[in-house]
């Protein structure tokens, strides 16, 4: 059984009810984390993970909103007592984040921490960099294959997760990219960004960064996927339209019939 769990459906903004993007995959009692944005450490309490219990991580792309959660579960796990060494796959940069943004920031937490019996394995990391799409990774997880994707002229990885016969898609904050179905052909879940309307995101300065919802209908027709759930809802912290981001799902199905869901924080969906 794999399970999918949307621990964060939100963005960059302060949002009660949607915490910054964060992902878990389970299989066989072992979890891995995409992204660690916004109140992802507490998020995941809430949900039923301990950090402790996490030492796979990947990073779809360095925006803060995406990784602003990081060095707090590093450090947390490693203080509850995670026994294994933490492994991190992202783009280029991700190796200069974690040494400067952490080994670095909290290089008094640490020696203190290890001057107290602290175990020094808990606070090493293994580190692989997609400068390109590359071959795929074999591991724990199955199959992991990347995609880079345009967003904000940053290196920008979309992954998808072959398992025991079934096929997950997570993208990154992504442009439009005809690249992009193929790489989810046949996926049994397609969890994509959904950042706003094309009338809103024509507003900002960042709007071109972004998916909008006639784009993600089309990918998940193409695709041929069967189950599409949305994320990184940016338009809800801008408008005051509480049915925003169900109309956005409705406008998804105008070009797709497959499932279409609105992500929520802690929405889990099972893969038997």
């Amino acid at each position: 059984m794999i399970e999918f769990c949307l621990v964060g459906s939100g963005a960059v903004r302060a949002n009660p009810k949607r915490g910054g993007p964060c992902q878990v995959l389970t299989m066989g009692g072992r979890h891995l984390m995409i992204d660690c944005g916004r109140c992802a450490v507490n998020s995941l309490h809430t949900f039923g993970y301990r950090v402790e219990e996490i030492d796979t991580v990947l990073v779809t792309h360095l925006h803060f909103d995406h990784v602003c959660d990081l060095a707090h579960f590093v450090l947390l796990s490693w203080n509850n007592g995670r026994k294994n060494r933490l492994r991190f796959f992202g783009p280029p940069g991700l190796r200069d984040f974690l040494e400067i943004g952490i080994r670095r920031a909290y290089v008094l937490d640490i020696e203190s921490r290890l001057g107290h019996g602290k175990d020094p394995l808990g606070i090493e990391w293994e580190v692989q960099e997609f400068d390109t799409d590359g071959r795929p990774v074999v591991g724990d997880f199955g199959v992991l294959s990347v995609l880079t994707t345009e967003h904000a002229n940053m290196p920008n990885r979309n992954y998808r997760f072959d398992l025991h016969g079934r096929r997950i898609v997570i993208t990154s904050d992504t442009t439009p990219d005809p690249a992009l179905a193929e790489f989810s052909c046949n996926a049994d879940l397609l969890v994509a960004e959904c950042s706003g309307t094309q009338e809103f995101l024509s507003t900002v300065p960042w709007g071109s960064w972004h998916m909008v919802p006639e784009k993600l209908g089309e990918l998940a027709r193409r695709s041929h996927s069967k189950h599409v759930v949305l994320k990184h809802l940016v338009i809800e912290d801008w408008c005051d339209d509480p049915e925003i981001s169900k109309k956005m799902a409705a406008t998804v199905r105008q070009n797709y019939d497959g499932q279409v869901t609105v992500g929520r924080d802690g929405l889990k969906l099972r893969l038997d």
